[in-house]
């Protein structure tokens, strides 16, 4: 009986492992877990855990790596957006109930005359928010002006954009736009092609995070797909293509221990102003 117990056992991880995913890297209800598809991977913070999840802001543009080292984090990856040329940014940011990123302060995106039309709809793109709802911590997903539910503080927010699910908001976050023919004219953050990407996502009280490398890049539309097939609630963009960025201490599978990802083929990052922290 005990051989056919292991047969059976040896059999269906073989069948896993031909699917070309890895399994999860810990049982432990706390623990993070992280599976990889050919270079898509998708990493699961449970609410039992009590994550401890945050932003960080760059006074200057720094490596994930770098947070990663400076705050002896868990896991750190790549956050909102902002303007490489004057390194100011261009997404908002709240921690400890603070406003400390505003873009308002990003002259060049204020007077920028393409955008000056649509300032309402950047100023009001999507963030990650971890709310204090009478002492308990709740995660969330919404437009920046959106109130948070009834007897909840917003403690830290990080924006970005857009909304990828429920409700894939490319045009009405004015990141695509097409003419009346439906040919696209703008495409500020190559959503309709192929890159690397960083997402975020909640359900039942868990954070997904979905990191897609050069090896398996994606479009939005695909990363929408991703989504609804991992049954999440709400999920959105953070800044992808170069500045998609990971260092996560790991477990004890050997795989994931001191594990990063990096956008480029040769491990080049990018420098950055804003970063998800889990300790």
């Amino acid at each position: 009986m005990k051989n056919l117990i292991k047969l059976i056992s040896l059999l269906f991880c073989a069948l896993f492992f031909a699917t070309g995913a890895c399994p999860p890297s810990a049982t432990d209800s706390k623990s993070i877990e992280i599976t990889n598809d050919n270079g898509l991977y998708i990493i699961r913070i449970p609410k039992e855990r009590n994550a401890n999840i945050r932003p960080y802001v760059a006074k200057s543009l720094v490596f994930n790596k770098t947070v990663f080292e400076k705050t002896d984090a868990e896991l750190v990856i790549n956050g909102g957006y902002f303007d490489p040329n004057n390194k100011k940014t261009t997404s908002y940011v709240v921690i400890d109930k603070k406003l400390v990123l505003d873009p308002v302060t990003n002259k060049s995106l204020m007077t920028n005359s393409s955008i000056k039309p649509y300032l309402d709809i950047v100023l009001n793109r999507t963030e990650f928010r971890v709310l204090d709802c009478r002492g308990k911590t709740r995660y969330d997903i919404a437009a920046h002006n959106t109130k948070p539910p009834f007897r909840c503080e917003i403690k830290h927010s990080l924006q970005a954009g857009p909304m990828i699910y429920p409700d894939l908001r490319l045009s009405r976050e004015y990141f695509v736009v097409k003419d009346k023919q439906g040919k696209v004219t703008r495409d500020s953050i190559t959503a309709l092609k192929k890159c690397a990407r960083t997402a975020i996502g909640i359900k039942n009280g868990d954070v997904y995070i979905i990191i897609a490398n050069i090896f398996h890049k994606v479009t939005l539309p695909e990363m929408y797909k991703i989504c609804e097939n991992l049954g999440l609630e709400k999920a959105m963009n953070f800044d992808g293509g170069g500045s998609t960025s990971l260092n996560y201490k790991g477990t004890d599978n050997p795989e994931y221990k001191n594990f990063e990802i990096t956008s480029d083929k040769n491990k080049n990052a990018r420098k950055l102003k804003s970063f998800l922290v889990v300790d």
